[in-house]
């Protein structure tokens, strides 16, 4: 783990059934990986949105995630795979069928994972169980855009700026201006510790006031400053 006091959760790939209470309040994961669900069903909420996930639903976390879960069955069957994070975004995906890679998981995580590579790249449709009410609707709009500026969201849709903050707040377990910081951290996370361009050039085209105020929220999310990032040969 990172120095600095920040602790990150860790999968163990493979399948697994969860039979215990799965209420988790908002965690971070380090490392990317993809998770199906193959029986029950369970809520989760994170940067790619909130969804009420059940038998096929392909949940990809990236590098960096962050997210709460709340179970919703008492049983939940679920593959959780070794993922190489590609352009830091998070994903909801449904597979009709799935009993090819409940097989393959069974033999090796890495076969199961080279068939969720290939169904992603052949065109894998979105979850139709992902929420979409104003929210997720402000979350999307975020992860697209984060110096976006909330008064003026809620303006466009006719809500209170106190509405907007108690809601999102309710329904991601964090206030909307620090979800928005957040994303602009990973964007600058992602790049410093995949690219070789400068620090402050990097924290400008984030949507940073200058490289220190960058420097401060990538510790505040990682436990390292970008130096110390950039001193790493690779992700570990």
């Amino acid at each position: 783990m990172p120095p600095g006091g920040v602790k990150f959760r860790h999968i163990v790939p493979g399948l697994d059934c969860l039979i215990d209470n799965l209420t988790l309040p908002r965690h971070r994961h380090l490392h990317a990986y993809a998770t199906i669900i193959v029986s029950g069903a369970l809520e989760e909420s994170s940067y790619a949105g909130r969804i009420r996930a059940i038998p096929g639903d392909v949940l990809i976390h990236p590098d960096l995630d962050a997210h709460a879960n709340h179970r919703i069955s008492p049983r939940i069957r679920l593959i959780r795979l070794p993922w190489r994070d590609r352009d830091g975004i998070g994903r909801l995906h449904h597979l009709s069928d799935l009993d090819e890679i409940v097989r393959a998981a069974e033999r090796d995580v890495h076969e199961a994972t080279a068939l969720l590579i290939a169904a992603l790249d052949g065109g894998l449709p979105r979850s139709p169980n992902e929420q979409n009410d104003w929210p997720d609707r402000l979350a999307g709009d975020l992860g697209r855009d984060p110096s976006m500026s909330l008064g003026t969201w809620a303006q466009t849709q006719g809500l209170a700026r106190e509405t907007v903050s108690r809601g999102f707040t309710k329904a991601y377990d964090i206030a909307p201006e620090v979800f928005r910081a957040e994303l602009r951290t990973k964007a600058a996370w992602f790049r410093i510790t995949r690219e070789s361009a400068r620090l402050d050039t990097i924290a400008t085209e984030t949507g940073f006031a200058d490289q220190a105020h960058m420097s401060r929220w990538v510790r505040r999310l990682t436990g390292l400053p970008p130096v110390a990032w950039r001193r790493k040969p690779s992700l570990p």
